[in-house]
């Protein structure tokens, strides 16, 4: 059996803040959903992403009831890390762990939103300017 990854949860003490945050930092689609306690459907295929990519969905569920943080470092693809971590800062998250190199790889770094999960930046040989 190959397991895929096909949808992901990011506990949010204030899912609107959370939801107002994702799309500010990423451009990400972020919308309510119908469901018995606040939840906000997040669409990966809307992100632009590269070919043959169409990205993951994934959801902002209300933290609570043995939903607390963090669950998972989540790595994300996109601009340069430079132009990110300031989008994630002017957003209202933070710079957990600021952009550094692996190897000949590429560059990571780390951040936590709005919410206070930890979550991780990749740029594959997209250098920060």
């Amino acid at each position: 059996m190959r397991a895929t990854v096909s949808h992901y949860e990011i506990p949010a003490h204030d899912p609107e803040r959370a939801a107002r945050f994702y799309r500010a930092a990423f451009g990400w689609s972020v919308e309510p959903l119908a469901w018995e306690r606040p939840y906000f459907k997040i669409r990966g295929s809307a992100v632009p992403a590269a070919p043959g990519r169409e990205g993951i969905d994934g959801g902002l569920l209300a933290a609570g009831d043995g939903i607390e943080q963090p669950l998972l470092v989540l790595h994300i693809e996109g601009a340069t890390l430079e132009q990110a971590l300031a989008r994630i800062v002017a957003a209202g998250g933070s710079i957990d762990r600021p952009a550094a190199p692996v190897g000949t790889m590429g560059w990571w770094a780390r951040f936590r939103d709005s919410e206070g999960n930890l979550l991780g930046l990749w740029a594959a040989s997209v250098l920060p300017s």
